[in-house]
């Protein structure tokens, strides 16, 4: 089951990168200003009119890694909020942030982009189609702010992977893909970074006083309780 699972969310990307793109993924706001908006581009690569919806939501990591998404029509103007893309063409969309210009911490979204099945007309074929979607990443972010990563406890979960759990006692937002992780077992060292550490990290992001588990791949002759681990931004 589970490996009908992951080839059918592997055809579902394959789908993402043929059907639309969208341009920039992630996007880092100011809470009042000029700096508090950003233009996203949607490109439709398909042969075929692509009609898309955006929405935002809140978005809320729990300690065991699981995100939760609250619609939240309030805090952003989104311009437009619907429309249609001919074939090859793309759109440009205006999400400026209006919500509460005073905050103690960052605060992260999930603007959604979703394609809606809507019948152009322009094929012959009917019944269910496939409808993709994106879930861009969107933080607001005030003057000053700084993370702050801790690493609270790590233990073996099994031979070459570790239960990490981190605690950001900063005030904004941390993207763990974007640092190195460095660890070492009495005179063997290794460091994990980009592409590399996304592959190995079950885990991306770390919101603002808040702690969360994270599962880490490494190789089998590292275990938890003989080695160091150190994490640099």
């Amino acid at each position: 089951m589970m490996h009908r699972l992951i080839y059918l969310f592997s055809l579902l990307l394959s789908f993402h990168s043929v059907a639309f793109q969208v341009q920039p993924m992630v996007a880092e706001l100011a809470p009042s200003g000029s700096n508090a908006q950003q233009t996203i581009r949607v490109m439709n690569n398909s042969s075929a009119s692509l009609a898309i919806e955006l929405t935002a939501f809140d978005l809320k990591i729990t300690p065991s890694g699981e995100e939760q998404l609250t619609t939240n029509d309030a805090d952003f103007f989104i311009l437009p909020m619907t429309t249609i893309i001919a074939p090859g063409k793309s759109q440009s969309i205006l999400i400026r942030y209006v919500g509460d210009p005073i905050l103690a911490a960052s605060k992260s979204y999930r603007i959604g982009v979703d394609q809606v099945m809507i019948d152009t007309g322009e094929s012959n074929q009917s019944g269910v189609g496939i409808a993709t979607s994106f879930r861009t990443l969107f933080t607001v972010v005030p003057e000053g702010a700084t993370a702050k990563l801790v690493i609270e406890q790590k233990q073996q979960q099994q031979e070459g992977l570790w239960k990490v759990r981190l605690k950001n006692e900063g005030n904004k937002l941390l993207r763990l893909s974007k640092s190195t992780w460095f660890i070492e077992q009495h005179d063997d060292t290794m460091s994990l970074a980009g592409d590399e550490l996304s592959r190995a990290l079950s885990g991306k992001l770390l919101l603002p006083h808040s702690s969360r588990e994270v599962l880490l791949k490494v190789p089998k002759q590292f275990k938890a309780e003989q080695s160091q681990l150190k994490v640099q931004f």
